[in-house]
């Protein structure tokens, strides 16, 4: 059964030149999980890890990407749009993952208001009042960040559907 959307939350290491996914978690509108996984990289060993709440010796262990890839493109084919925050769709093409046909809605670019570090999950949250996202980035996991998205997203397509009546 095809989903209309799918809610997706990805953690990457940076910097951008080198950027390697570490955790990427997918789930349907009804927070059902499909998909929860971290893993391992292939070049980057150190990243800012109060940005994702994610060290590296938390990954050490873990599988590549690579392995799971054909698992994540079947997931995201069952969707027609993808609902995310700070998309990173580059960094997913460029694991080969297709996302072609597919219509991303990042709640980032609807909330953001200057583009600067004000522009979080945690006051995305905060403006919507979705208060279950752990505030300790390092309790938080992909699973609490889908949900969040989730959430907002549903929030703000009822006041964009207020505003249109």
């Amino acid at each position: 059964m095809k989903n209309e959307k799918l809610i997706y939350s990805i953690d990457l290491t940076g910097p951008a030149a080198l950027d390697e996914i570490i955790r990427l978690t997918i789930m349907d509108t009804n927070n059902k999980v499909l998909f929860n996984h971290m893993f391992k990289t292939k070049l980057v060993d150190y990243w800012d890890s109060d940005i994702n709440g994610i060290r590296p010796k938390d990954i050490y262990r873990e599988r590549m990407f690579d392995d799971y890839k054909e698992e994540i493109q079947s997931i995201f084919n069952q969707a027609y749009s993808l609902v995310t925050f700070y998309s990173s769709t580059f960094i997913l093409k460029k694991q080969g993952i297709d996302l072609s046909n597919k219509q991303i809605i990042d709640v980032a670019d609807d909330f953001r208001v200057i583009g600067d570090g004000e522009d979080t999950i945690d006051n995305l949250c905060d403006y919507y009042g979705y208060t279950a996202l752990p505030k300790n980035i390092y309790e938080r996991t992909g699973i609490d960040n889908a949900k969040a998205i989730n959430y907002c997203h549903k929030e703000m397509e009822k006041y964009r559907k207020t505003q249109q009546s």
